[in-house]
């Protein structure tokens, strides 16, 4: 039966390309020519010679992390972690909305920007003013919206 057959998954390795080939082909190099240097300038020693430097690694890494680990310890050193308690920042709680004023509209700058609306419709209504209106909106492509939010705003804050 098929329903119980384990499905292969399409699984796609990436293939690597000539750069990457010729980036392991040099590092593979490299390793085996430090291997080969490292194997003639050492071929000649004795057993005491190899008895003699191993003693000498295995002390200076062991001081090294004995010196690290009662650093650690003591607090002593300069490279030394220090904890730094986390402060909550104190206008994290404030919304930014508290400080903003009403902002008011006067009579006279309300009648300017009615007088202006007014100005503008009437060029939109005659044929040669259309290409004036037209000049003004592809300059100012927001402007007539701004005018109706501010006398909708005017309007709403006159029902208060």
């Amino acid at each position: 039966m098929k329903l119980f057959q384990k499905r292969k998954e399409n699984s796609v390795e990436p293939k690597p390309n000539a750069i990457s080939k010729e980036i392991q082909a040099g590092y593979k190099r490299l390793q085996g020519g430090w291997a080969n240097w490292m194997m003639k300038r050492t071929e000649n020693f004795s057993r005491r010679t190899w008895v003699v430097l191993l003693t000498l690694f295995i002390l200076s890494t062991s001081t090294y992390s004995v010196y690290l680990a009662v650093s650690a310890f003591t607090g002593k050193a300069s490279n030394a972690i220090s904890i730094t308690p986390i402060k909550k920042p104190t206008h994290i709680t404030e919304t930014g909305e508290a400080n903003r004023g009403t902002a008011e509209v006067s009579e006279a700058e309300y009648s300017r920007i009615k007088k202006f609306r007014v100005y503008m419709d009437s060029l939109a209504r005659s044929h040669s003013g259309k290409i004036l209106y037209d000049s003004i909106n592809r300059q100012r492509p927001g402007l007539m919206d701004s005018m109706r939010f501010i006398e909708n705003y005017y309007q709403q804050l006159k029902q208060k």
